[in-house]
């Protein structure tokens, strides 16, 4: 097994910059909450600072799998490390994340056409679905904070929150759609 390559504080830095938003976004898309997730992006920044990259990743395109990879196993070890609060990770699910992830949302890019696409529907909703959105994932308030503040029912926040998904879901598939012609 080939040794693992130290990184230099310059190229460790270009490299967070580079990739550290789109290790947060995977690991949310896996299920992690802000803070875990936050704290699990350091810790695999922490695994190149203190270990380095393989050699077969140090300078190529295999750096965002390979990160991604990381980033997985720490999360899978955090869900099986959880007492306050358990949570279970399937590893083949992560595993079928990681392809779906790879194929749907990165596309064979870094992702950015998939977020400019969404922040571009977003744009597109009423002030109403915004907000709502805005409540749910922002300020994570439960649905039956959402429903008084909305002045709905659950349910009916419920469904509101259901058809904004499946809109921005089709809006943003669309977009892609049309890019990639």
């Amino acid at each position: 097994m080939a040794k693992r390559q130290k990184v230099s504080r310059r190229a460790l830095g270009a490299l967070v910059r580079e990739r550290q938003a789109e290790i947060y976004r995977y690991l949310r898309y896996l299920g992690a909450g802000r803070s875990v997730a936050e704290d699990l992006v350091q810790d695999t920044f922490l695994v190149v600072c203190n270990e380095g990259l393989p050699p077969e990743v140090a300078d190529s395109g295999r750096q965002g799998p390979w990160l991604r990879g990381v980033a997985r196993n720490l999360f899978l070890r955090f869900c099986r490390s959880s007492k306050h609060q358990p949570v279970s990770a399937d590893p083949l699910y992560l595993e079928r994340a990681e392809a779906i992830w790879s194929e749907q949302f990165l596309r064979g890019g870094d992702g950015f056409d998939y977020v400019e696409a969404l922040r571009r529907c977003m744009e597109e909703l009423a002030e109403r679905q915004r907000y709502a959105l805005k409540l749910r994932y922002a300020a994570e308030r439960s649905r039956t904070e959402m429903a008084r503040l909305l002045h709905m029912t659950d349910n009916g926040v419920k469904s509101l929150l259901r058809r904004i998904r499946t809109a921005l879901g089709q809006c943003v598939e669309r977009r892609l759609a049309v890019e990639e012609t």
